[in-house]
């Protein structure tokens, strides 16, 4: 029994020097290097990435070492040492990143990139301490929508592009205005979301059963009028993050825990069967531990990581600081 307790011991001794030694490693090492060795664990990723045309092909994630937003109580201006990223959305000119305070100590922020500019980010506060889920720019509608909090029961708002390009967060530290919200009620919370075409996707989370889709069809591509006659359930893996679609795919991904996250990839067909199961899908694409949310635009695919955040990067040796 004793020799079984030592070699316990010794074993979890030794995973323990193998996890600083790699941190340290990777800290020592310039920040597009660090990226290209983890990418390098995941072929996948690393030769789509080596293909990639674009400039920049990175994009540094604000706020993960501190982030003014407002206290919860005092709804006073206060710096963030918790920020953790969670959803994205790309336009033709931004990138937009939610992130949420991990302690719950103040109020979620929306990050705006220029990805032709080098401009510092621009801080959006939300209304709600919310853990700021998924992200959607809409083009029919001109609004991101985001998850925003309800009692027992999903909700996304919609934040018109010209508040977003109107605000400014200092010197007053203004909230941003939802300008229309929409409830799921058959579902606990909206975890992440997406659109299709004139079809809005908003999914739940579940770290030990499956997750659900609910698709909302709206009335007319400008309108936020929505049917919910149309409404359609669909079951999706465990530990969902966030879906995407790109021509006639459907992407999923997952993650939990600090071992190799993944991306499931899906047929329309097998989306239009409401049901997607992990062991049926067409491809499996492995990834970095925390990936959160992932979009596509043109042809490109987005990813971010929350491994970079305070309370993450303690977890794992692999800390992503850009998407």
């Amino acid at each position: 029994m004793i020799f079984v307790l030592i070699n316990i011991i010794l074993l979890f001794f030794l995973a323990f020097i193998l996890f600083y030694t790699e941190k340290i490693r990777f800290l020592k090492k310039d920040s597009s290097n660090i990226l290209l060795d983890i990418l390098k664990r995941y072929p996948d990723l690393y030769k789509a990435f080596k293909k990639t045309t674009l400039d920049p092909m990175t994009f540094s994630i604000p706020g993960l070492f501190k982030t003014q937003t407002l206290e919860t109580d005092s709804k006073k201006l206060d710096d963030c040492y918790d920020i953790t990223p969670q959803g994205l959305a790309v336009t033709e000119n931004h990138i937009f990143i939610s992130a949420y305070c991990y302690s719950h100590e103040h109020h979620s922020v929306i990050f705006m990139l220029d990805k032709k500019e080098n401009d510092p980010p621009k801080t959006m506060v939300l209304k709600d301490r919310t853990h700021a889920g998924g992200l959607v720019y809409d083009k029919n509608r001109q609004c991101l929508w985001v998850c925003s909090a309800a009692k027992n029961h999903g909700r996304v708002s919609a934040i018109l592009k010209d508040d977003i390009l109107n605000y400014q967060y200092m010197p007053n530290s203004e909230i941003i205005p939802y300008y229309h919200s929409v409830n799921f009620p058959t579902i606990p919370q909206a975890s992440f979301i997406t659109i299709k075409e004139n079809s809005f996707f908003a999914g739940t989370f579940d770290k030990t059963k499956n997750g659900v889709v609910i698709k909302m069809t709206f009335e007319k591509e400008e309108d936020f009028t929505n049917n919910d006659n149309l409404d359609e359930t669909i079951d999706i893996p465990k530990r969902a993050q966030s879906m995407a679609f790109y021509k006639e795919y459907c992407l999923i991904s997952q993650s939990f825990g600090p071992v190799s996250s993944k991306i499931y990839i899906f047929s329309n067909e097998q989306l239009s069967s409401g049901k997607l199961n992990s062991k049926t899908a067409l491809k499996i694409i492995k990834t970095p531990p925390y990936l959160e949310q992932i979009a596509v635009y043109d042809a490109h695919l987005y990813a971010i990581f929350e491994s970079g955040a305070r309370n993450y990067r303690k977890k794992t040796a692999i800390s992503l600081w850009k998407l």
